[in-house]
């Protein structure tokens, strides 16, 4: 009898394992590269771990002053200079030797563990970090999934100080240029997408995709010949503030949309700043094979390079000038920029 109960005893015990594994994994969505995402629970516990470095990208237009209103515990404030200048005259292009500059500047080198942090509805300005990183081989590095707008909706506190600490020198482990797709290369490939196993996505609104709507910063209609759309909320969850769908979801919605972990993908946008984070999602279930067009539609315009307009395989490759007056460019919205 004794034994029987010792054996009933273990076998609960084996179906609580099982069961707290089985949350676990629905907890972390079950992503392949779950690493890549942070609780806002597990920050909490891992603030004043003198390995983590946390880069905070509330700021992302010179007049934002969210980082001086509040910010978590040992966070650095990023502004968009360390991740954005102009590169043979295109605006907001990734520079790394300004953002190697800034990191050394403030204590971050390429051994740290990176959190990146940012307002949940200006994601892309978080991802892009991601991304300009994994450019420079930074192998310890994820995002707080629910941005600071989760860490707030749950009361966890803030501060206004700001730390300091020593400068570093940050060295480079691996300059991963196959995370690149440059102008010249993409207009190369129009045409032959499918012989190269190439696919290529716009992270725009559908109607800038389709050319009904300018985008901000755009001087053209339409989109990238042969590009497929996804806009990056269509991965995200949430009222109050937005985390990434399970890993079972985001593999669905690629699908769909031809997105293959056998294929090339490249992402891209209007400044490479949403196609980051389709970018992640991709990192995040453990495709290797991805890249961003930094440039993106607003270098593709300045180029002149071919475009496309109207729907998905009913589209007409046109070369355009510059669009119209008469073509109204939207209002800017809280989520663009990064």
């Amino acid at each position: 009898m004794a034994k029987r109960f010792r054996l009933i005893g273990t076998i609960g015990i084996l179906y609580l394992i099982i069961s707290a594994a089985g949350a676990l994994a629905v907890e972390n969505g079950g992503y392949t590269e779950s690493r890549f995402l942070v609780t806002t629970q597990w920050l909490s516990e891992h603030l004043s771990d003198p390995g983590i470095r946390i880069l905070d990208r509330q700021d992302i237009e010179p007049v934002d002053a969210f980082y001086a209103k509040g910010h978590i515990a040992n966070s650095i404030r990023m502004p968009t200079s360390a991740i954005k200048g102009m590169k043979d005259g295109v605006e907001e292009m990734l520079i790394l030797k300004d953002l190697i500059s800034f990191l050394e500047a403030k204590g971050v080198s390429s051994d740290h563990h990176i959190i990146l942090v940012g307002r949940s509805q200006r994601l892309p300005a978080t991802t892009r970090v991601f991304w300009a990183l994994e450019m420079l081989g930074h192998e310890k590095m994820s995002v707080l999934d629910g941005g600071i707008d989760k860490w707030m909706a749950e009361k966890r506190p803030l501060v206004t100080e700001s730390p300091n600490f020593p400068e570093v020198k940050y060295s480079v482990k691996a300059f991963n240029r196959n995370r690149l797709m440059t102008a010249g290369e993409l207009e190369g490939y129009i045409g032959i997408f499918d012989r190269l196993n190439l696919v290529v996505v716009d992270s725009r609104r559908p109607d800038e995709f389709v050319g009904k709507e300018m985008s901000r910063a755009g001087e053209k209609l339409g989109r990238i010949p042969g590009s497929s759309n996804l806009m990056f909320m269509q991965l995200l969850t949430g009222e109050n503030y937005k985390e990434f769908k399970s890993a079972v979801e985001i593999r669905d919605i690629f699908q769909a949309k031809g997105i293959a972990p056998d294929k090339h993908i490249a992402f891209t946008c209007v400044s490479g700043c949403f196609g980051t984070v389709d970018y992640f999602a991709a990192r995040l279930l453990g495709y290797t094979n991805v890249s961003v067009y930094d440039g993106a539609w607003i270098e593709w315009c300045k180029k002149g390079y071919p475009v496309e307009i109207g729907s998905p395989g009913q589209g007409k490759v046109v070369r355009q000038g510059p669009a119209k007056t008469t073509v109204p460019k939207r209002k800017p919205r809280a989520s663009d920029g990064c």
